[in-house]
């Protein structure tokens, strides 16, 4: 599981995250899980300026949002999360500008890309970060498999999208370098630490309905994750 090489990791000890797999962890009750997720990595944990607008400054807006910001807050009054403030901007407008010219339908470019992923993407490549942490499926697929990027946008919209594969190769390349991983692999780490050990209940098989339970509550409250995938966590994490 590539999340236990980079909490083992010594070398840069820096992690970005996205706005997404903070929410997650927010609405599934587990957010308390990242002040000891970072003692044992022992490095930084970095949001930038636009994943804090979207976490934070413009969910304290709103009276449907405002606690869930207000969890986030603390996190960073405590300094579990850092404002990464040195952002490449120029490589970001560079980098969203092939993103988001990379498929078009009836002939308009279709924006795939939000500031806050971007950000914390183009700062993970800057300093050599260890990872960023994403639930969002989207820029996965953007770079891991570029190609299957057009057939998840014709099923979104039902019609069909073109791809310039010129800037969709371009962007590809110039994020290879940078590990992704999700809450659910967050949350993974926690049960290998026996964070969640109180939540066991005392019954045959405690251990897995633990386990099971936390990793669907990740899945439906914003982690692009399936349910293979799911049980094949399930098997490592409880073999392990």
């Amino acid at each position: 599981m590539q999340v236990l090489k980079i909490f083992g990791n010594k070398m840069n000890k820096i992690i970005f995250f996205d706005t997404g797999p903070i929410i997650s962890l927010v609405m599934s009750r587990l957010v308390w899980i990242l002040p000891e997720l970072k003692k044992k990595y022992g490095g930084h944990f970095y949001i930038t300026p636009a994943v804090k607008k979207e976490l934070i400054d413009r969910p304290l807006t709103m009276k449907r949002f405002k606690f869930e910001a207000l969890q986030a807050l603390k996190l960073i009054r405590d300094g579990v999360l850092e404002e990464y403030t040195k952002v490449p901007l120029k490589k970001v407008n560079e980098l969203t500008k092939l993103a988001n010219s990379s498929f078009s339908m009836n002939n308009k470019n279709i924006d795939i890309i939000q500031s806050g992923e971007m950000e914390s993407m183009t700062c993970a490549l800057k300093v050599g970060a260890d990872a960023v942490v994403m639930d969002e499926r989207t820029l996965r697929l953007f770079i891991e498999n570029p190609n299957e990027m057009k057939n998840l946008l014709s099923h979104r919209f039902k019609k069909v999208v073109e791809v310039n594969s010129t800037n969709m190769g371009l962007f590809s390349k110039s994020l290879q370098g940078v590990n992704i991983i999700r809450s659910i692999e967050l949350i993974s780490i926690a049960f290998k630490m026996n964070l969640l050990n109180d939540y066991i209940p005392k019954k045959p098989k405690g251990k897995y309905d633990l386990l099971d339970a936390v990793l669907w509550a990740a899945k439906f409250n914003g982690c692009a994750v399936t349910e293979q995938e799911i049980e094949e966590l399930e098997l490592y994490l409880l073999k392990s």
